[in-house]
């Protein structure tokens, strides 16, 4: 008797096992995405055109999207300008967040939407002194906070979107200012600041 017990409780609970991994599916192939590359400091870009004084390079961004419903996303950001002067490679304002947003609005072409989110910035160098040598790495400009962002998708075409992006970060952040001693050798300091260099964000946005 007990036998038989035990294999009904087994077939149950291989059936079990069964629809509850036959649910997971579906809800992971009910997901969509979207992924977006773009062009991340157009209004600092621009203003460094216009004044020689400041020296911005062309910023870039990767934008990834989940969706677990019509109206609710989770998003990861990644946005830098990358430049090179002999022998280093420099990610300056590298700056990865991850986010949960929702959509508002949409009505006939366009969609809106926010959301909120921890962010962490900084610069990376990459430096080879000659071909052979060892290859060194370091990092300054550290950042952390939250980010909140804005939204407005444009349909150009079936899954195709001109997406324009507002952020606006806060949090603690790595500087530096010069010594009152000499006035040459800089002091390392932590406080509150923003770091909006790159505030506006225009990309084109595919849904997968």
């Amino acid at each position: 008797m007990k036998r038989i017990i035990y294999f009904i409780m087994l077939v149950l609970l291989l059936l079990n096992l069964r629809i509850f991994s036959q649910e997971s599916e579906d809800e992971i192939y009910s997901l969509s995405q979207s992924i977006s590359f773009g062009w991340s400091n157009p209004i600092s870009l621009t203003r460094s055109i216009l004044d020689p004084v400041q020296q911005e390079k062309i910023g870039f961004l990767i934008d990834y999207q989940l969706y677990n419903n019509d109206k609710n996303f989770y998003r990861a950001h990644v946005k830098f300008s990358p430049s090179y002067s002999k022998p280093t490679f420099t990610l300056n304002n590298f700056l990865i967040s991850f986010h949960k947003g929702k959509q508002i609005i949409q009505k006939d072409n366009f969609k809106f939407g926010h959301g909120l989110g921890p962010y962490f910035k900084c610069n990376i160098y990459r430096n080879q002194q000659s071909s052979g040598t060892q290859v060194f790495w370091s990092s300054d400009y550290f950042g952390f906070g939250a980010e909140y962002f804005i939204f407005l998708d444009y349909k150009i075409k079936e899954n195709l979107y001109f997406n324009f992006l507002l952020n606006i970060n806060f949090g603690l952040h790595q500087y530096y200012d010069a010594t009152i001693v000499n006035g040459i050798n800089s002091q390392e300091y932590w406080g509150l600041k923003t770091a909006n260099q790159q505030l506006i964000s225009l990309s084109l946005k595919k849904q997968l």
